[in-house]
């Protein structure tokens, strides 16, 4: 940072009342607070490492008042918590060094003479410069004092100059040096398309915090209407590919304070709220995570997640919901952050609502700075997020990393988006939707610095892997009325559970997103009907996909039948394949809860081939069903078999998928 204010290019803010005046002459950046006696403040976002050596040096004199007022630099502060590090002089040629968090004042040096001070009207070159274990303080090149460097803690990334009392000064440079890593950035910029979204999404008001459903149909967002006691959520849908305007949405998702949703689940029904909620849904309490569901008319009072020993002493926390509803990434500042906010990962209980406590995706994605704005994408491996401790171009840069683990201990170096993304200023909230066409983020990149959604197009390198989303409705297989049913998917041969997802009561439907790389075997649950299974071989990689499936589940009654579709058989032979096993282990806890229901397993095959050789095949299939269940310690007198070769064929068997939907084994209820 080299700041000289002939034009001011580092975005230079002021923190106190409005009888603060201040103004740049091309030279110099004057203040004058005449008549005032509490404490202000100019402020600039930069990123300092406390860990490295830095230096930090201003030319400052005082231009009005008299001696009792004082001047200098602040540096690692964060005034929401009205935390700061502060070396300030008066003209009568004192200075004093000293740390702020609210009320308490932690003194590093009292007021103590120097003559290096120079009176009012005349510069003063005010140095910071650590090294190695130390903090050294100069005035007018006159080494005045030193600290150890562990004394100071750094709660914030700002930095800028500091007045207190009725008096006015004028900085002519602010200089900040320290070595930082080259940008770690895609090196072809070329393909990357950025495009402000266009009134009525974008507003005079701020919007901020954009979050798009997975299956890009619609828009949640937040504006602020310049008042910072109010953020309202609002909403937009899809219309001819432009998103239609907005509709601000009511109790109980919007009530007076800060209002922010933060994610959304795969079908649409739940939303993950900023915020923990009064039990009326009137108020907001402190700064955890709610999540609300959609009944088919109205979105319930947000209920509180709870995470275990969930702790947050930053003033923010923001959360990202993985598509598997199943993990969280959360930025939250506990007692064992890097810098100031840390990314955290936080898992769902399989034997409880709650979640697990946080745990810090580590050194390689959390540095010095803030780690802000998370989003996982529907791969459930690919995060973005904001920092300001990576090096990039502004003072909060986009990034992107990747799960190189199952469990999310191990994570790539991040990658900054680059320059055509990311401004000089404050960029975040970056959302993508399973397509993965279009990206959204927030950026301050106008003259006013104002918040605003911007939509961006991604080269394939910095997209997130392509995903099938999974859609459909499950439907009563005799009357067809919808049903609410619970799916599984899981991966097979192993038979470990990959996502679930309930359907819903109104119109029996459900959509859920399953990344490439698998075989996915499905199957249903729900009181009164038998289990209806089926699956997706999803091992080659393709791009983004939708598939339409719809579910028929048949009444738990005397001739109900089910196809057991994910029992699989080594090519012509009755040997049975491991990725069998999760669909009959099924199959075997059902007769154990049912004890007195008795089946018949039956055997089809498809129409080619010798009728004769395909009917003891179909009987051997069936026969080896029944002895792999019997092994289990099912009775043998409940089963029977029934190959019946090419003879009860499902489908005209003229395409490969016909023949293999022919080839299969079912069971019929013959009692109960």
């Amino acid at each position: 940072m080299q700041e000289d204010f002939t034009s001011p290019t580092y975005g230079w803010q002021f923190k106190s009342d409005s009888n603060a005046h201040y103004h740049y002459d091309g030279q110099r950046l004057s203040i004058d607070r005449s008549h005032q006696t509490d404490r202000f403040a100019t402020y600039s976002h930069i990123a300092i490492n406390p860990k490295t050596d830095y230096k930090i040096e201003a030319l400052v004199k005082q231009t009005q008042g008299d001696n009792a007022g004082s001047y200098g630099i602040h540096w690692g502060s964060h005034f929401e918590s009205r935390s700061t590090f502060s070396f300030i002089i008066n003209s009568s040629g004192s200075f004093k060094i000293y740390s702020s968090w609210g009320s308490r004042i932690k003194e590093f040096t009292a007021w103590r003479k120097s003559a290096a001070i120079q009176g009012k009207g005349q510069n003063n070159k005010m140095t910071i410069h650590k090294r190695k274990e130390t903090i050294f303080f100069s005035i007018n090149e006159k080494e005045v004092a030193e600290i150890r460097a562990s004394k100071v803690h750094f709660q914030g990334g700002r930095i800028g100059t500091v007045l207190n009392g009725d008096i006015g000064i004028s900085v002519d440079y602010f200089h900040v040096l320290q070595d930082k890593p080259a940008i770690n950035e895609l090196a072809d910029q070329s393909q990357i398309i950025k495009e402000k979204l266009p009134y009525p999404i974008n507003t005079e008001a701020e919007e901020l915090m954009p979050i798009v459903s997975y299956d890009g149909k619609t828009f949640y967002f937040t504006r602020n209407e310049h008042d910072e006691q109010a953020q309202e959520i609002w909403k937009s849908t899809l219309e001819d590919e432009q998103w239609g305007a907005p509709i601000k949405l009511g109790f109980p998702l919007n009530t007076l304070g800060h209002n922010n949703v933060m994610g959304i689940s795969t079908d649409n029904a739940k939303l993950i709220l900023s915020n923990t909620y009064s039990e009326d849904g009137l108020s907001l309490t402190h700064n955890g995570f709610s999540v609300s569901n959609w009944d088919g008319e109205k979105w319930s009072i947000p209920e509180k997640i709870e995470i275990s020993s969930y702790m947050n002493s930053s003033n923010s926390a923001e959360t990202s919901l993985s598509a598997t509803g199943k993990s969280m990434i959360l930025s939250i500042k506990t007692g064992y952050n890097e810098g100031m906010n840390d990314l955290y990962l936080s898992t769902a209980r399989s034997y409880s609502k709650s979640w697990s406590g946080a745990r810090t995706l580590g050194k390689v994605v959390n540095s010095f700075g803030n780690e802000i704005t998370p989003f996982l994408a529907a791969d459930g491996k690919t995060l973005y997020f904001s920092s300001e401790g990576h090096s990039g171009y502004g003072y909060q840069d986009i990034f992107m990393s990747r799960m190189l683990d199952e469990r999310g201990y191990e994570w790539s170096e991040p990658i900054n988006l680059g320059p055509e993304i990311n401004t000089s200023k404050w960029d975040g909230y970056f959302t993508i939707p399973a397509q993965g066409n279009w990206a959204y983020m927030v950026s301050a990149n106008d003259s006013l610095a104002q918040l605003d959604i911007y939509r961006v197009k991604l080269p394939e390198q910095l997209k997130p892997d392509p995903v099938v989303l999974i859609k459909g409705k499950v439907l009563d297989a005799v009357t067809k009325e919808p049903l609410q049913a619970q799916l599984y998917f899981e991966s097979l041969p192993n038979g470990r559970r990959q996502n679930s997802i309930k359907s819903k009561a109104s119109d029996g439907s459900y959509q859920i997103i399953l990344p490439y790389g698998k075989h996915y075997g499905y199957y249903t649950q729900l009181e009164g009907y038998l289990s209806t299974h089926g699956n997706i071989d999803l091992q080659q990689k393709e791009n983004y996909q939708e598939i339409t499936r719809d579910i028929y589940l048949s009444p738990l009654s005397e001739g109900s039948f089910i196809s057991l579709n994910n029992v699989y058989f080594a090519q012509g032979s009755y040997e049975i394949l491991e990725a069998s096993h999760p669909e009959l282990d099924r199959l075997i806890r059902l007769m154990r809860s049912s004890e007195t229901m008795e089946i018949e397993i039956g055997g089809h095959t498809e129409r080619r081939g010798s009728a004769r050789l395909n009917k003891i095949l179909s009987q051997d299939r069936a026969d080896a069903v029944k002895a792999y269940i019997v092994q289990a310690g099912i009775h043998e007198k409940r089963i029977k078999t029934k190959g019946y070769g090419s003879s009860k064929p499902v489908t005209d068997g003229k395409t490969e998928l016909e023949r293999k939907q022919n080839r299969r084994v079912e069971y019929t209820i013959l009692s109960l």
